[in-house]
């Protein structure tokens, strides 16, 4: 579950990566990659690979004169796995995500609309409905300071609601030094027909880049169920914890 992200904050956890996205390309079609390595894959707060390290790759298309973009990022997960019971567990060990939109800027004002599809192959979680998710977003920011807020048309996730579960997402970007950059960020997510899941989670991190190469790192946290959030008794998914970040684009 990125974020284009996600950014996350998608965003969240691949600020780095995120950051060399947002510079103007130098040529009107433009194609970036990138890899990385996290020493936890946090998506809003959560844990996605059973708080271990994870992989990930991606690459992204622009086209300057518009603000148009379309890209894919695909990254090691476990938590379908996790959430089936033990013999009957789903071959699922990562996720790809699709996404598209266009980003400019109106007076002074940032913008950044479009949606994602995250896609978990062979995926199976029993009687729960389809784990993939298509989610509509917009986002505004001035200066370093944005709002972004996430909307489900589909299932999402987990939760058989259909179309209605969100995720808020405000957040800064600040500059402090010569190539660094203070990550903050407070979110807020509802499932629809699932308030139970319901939580808030919060990040503070630092990136450094590298030219190319940007180091996160950044300590977060939630106040999501401790019962709920703990698939098959694999570990607690959420709470606070520390991570770190290596990310390449090139």
């Amino acid at each position: 579950m990125k974020k284009l992200i996600l950014a996350s904050a998608v965003f969240a956890a691949f600020a780095g990566s995120y950051a060399h996205a947002e510079q103007a390309p130098a040529t009107e079609h433009a194609v970036t990659y990138n890899m990385g390595v996290t020493s936890d894959y946090v998506f809003r707060g959560i844990s996605q690979s059973r708080n271990k390290p994870a992989f990930s790759a991606g690459a992204d298309y622009t086209h300057t004169p518009t603000g148009f973009y379309a890209g894919t990022w695909a990254s090691t997960i476990s938590w379908i796995s996790d959430s089936t019971p033990a013999g009957t567990r789903a071959n699922t060990p990562f996720e790809i995500d699709f996404y598209g939109g266009k980003r400019g800027e109106v007076s002074g004002v940032s913008y950044d609309v479009g949606g994602i599809y995250y896609y978990y192959p062979n995926h199976k979680l029993g009687s729960a409905p389809d784990a993939n998710t298509f989610e509509a977003y917009g986002q505004v920011g001035m200066g370093p300071v944005y709002f972004k807020a996430n909307y489900a048309l589909t299932d999402a996730f987990f939760t058989s609601n259909k179309a209605g579960s969100y995720y808020l997402d405000a957040g800064a970007n600040v500059p402090i030094a010569e190539g660094f950059v203070l990550n903050l960020h407070y979110g807020y997510f509802s499932f629809k027909d699932a308030k139970d899941y319901n939580y808030k989670d919060w990040k503070v991190g630092i990136t450094k880049d590298f030219g190319g190469l940007a180091v996160a790192l950044a300590a977060t946290g939630t106040d999501a169920d401790k019962g709920l959030w703990n698939f098959n008794n694999t570990g607690y998914l959420g709470g606070s914890k520390f991570i770190a970040t290596v990310t390449k684009s090139f």
